[in-house]
């Protein structure tokens, strides 16, 4: 009888055991379904382009802390112009959805078509990484302190496009952007 016992307390705590192994991987399993992944950036319309910005936005802010969050409109916005919906020369082969220049022309980077030679526009290993120089440019550059100081006081995107002097020459600039922001918010989910 004593032996009956022990095989049967022995069998529950493998029963157990097993169990708890199995709960565990299957949770540990589900954490890793939902984390954010960087996408492929394959895209054959504007709602699957943002889709990808946005899949790299939670990206990043998922596996670093550090990095401060800024404007998504006007993110989504500039990444839609500056690249063409992504489907420029520079996003597709640079991986650059911004058109992020480089006066360095030591590191990686594309010439215009009109080849200034003076500077390229930066090539990027992976479009969430320009997104990500994106955010690192308005978050500590000092041209950006007033977008800094406005987003703060949480200014909407259609204002704080009017803080980006320093982003671009083109004098419609602003314009294009706003006209962007509002089509997004009118006709895509993001």
């Amino acid at each position: 009888m004593k032996t009956v016992k022990t095989i049967a307390r022995t069998l529950m705590f493998v029963v157990i055991v097993i169990f708890c192994v199995f709960t565990l991987n299957y949770y540990k399993i589900q954490a890793q379904a939902e984390l954010p992944t960087k996408p492929d950036f394959e895209h054959t319309n504007n709602q699957q382009f943002l889709d990808n910005v946005n899949q790299c936005i939670d990206y990043i802010y998922f596996y670093d802390k550090t990095v401060n969050k800024v404007d998504k409109d006007l993110l989504l916005a500039q990444a839609a112009l500056e690249s063409g919906w992504g489907n420029s020369r520079f996003a597709r082969v640079g991986k650059n959805l911004f058109g992020i220049r480089t006066y360095d022309l030591q590191e990686p980077h594309m010439l215009p078509s009109n080849n200034p030679k003076k500077w390229g526009v930066k090539v990027f290993q992976h479009e969430c990484d320009s997104v990500l120089h994106y955010i690192n440019t308005l978050s500590n550059h000092s041209a950006y302190e007033e977008y800094r100081t406005k987003l703060a006081e949480g200014v909407d995107s259609l204002e704080l496009v009017e803080t980006l002097e320093a982003y671009a020459t083109d004098k419609d600039y602003f314009w294009k952007v706003k006209s962007i922001i509002k089509k997004i918010r009118e006709s895509y989910t993001h």
